[in-house]
């Protein structure tokens, strides 16, 4: 799965960095939402399965983004990722795993907010396992405390 997006999104990059030659002449907001609507609409769509993938693979998909990032701003190949992030601010553009975070918190909060009953339940169960592993931890403290 990781492969397809990569390969869809690696076609629609190469758009991105023709459209970013100064030739062209568009403009930051111009590019950022090329960005937004040829790149960032393939990982937000696929954001429930990319939830599950590990670490590794979700910075295989930044590299894809600090790509775009890179041709959209005009920097440098060798430009660290920490300064890339935030010039990716000014398109406004988070971390993939920051926007899959996002996207999931607002998944959520609509569900209960709507009572979506998979999802109330999920989150309940999430809770109860939370305050037993809470009550665990104070058990084991009070224990070697004593």
């Amino acid at each position: 799965m990781i492969e397809e997006i990569k390969e869809r999104c690696n076609s629609r990059l190469n758009l991105i960095k023709i459209l970013s030659n100064k030739k062209w002449g568009l403009d930051l907001k111009t590019l950022g939402n090329l960005y937004k609507s040829l790149i960032g609409s393939i990982l937000d769509y696929s954001f429930p399965c990319l939830n599950s993938l590990s670490e590794t693979n979700i910075k295989r998909l930044e590299v894809i983004q600090n790509s775009a990032v890179r041709s959209i701003l005009k920097l440098r190949y060798d430009t660290p990722s920490n300064i890339l992030h935030n010039e990716a601010y000014k398109l406004k553009r988070l971390t993939v795993s920051n926007r899959l975070f996002e996207l999931s918190e607002r998944y959520v909060r609509a569900g209960l907010s709507h009572s979506v009953p998979l999802t109330v339940r999920l989150v309940e169960e999430y809770n109860k396992g939370f305050e037993s592993r809470y009550i665990e931890a104070l058990a084991r403290y009070r224990y070697t405390n004593k």
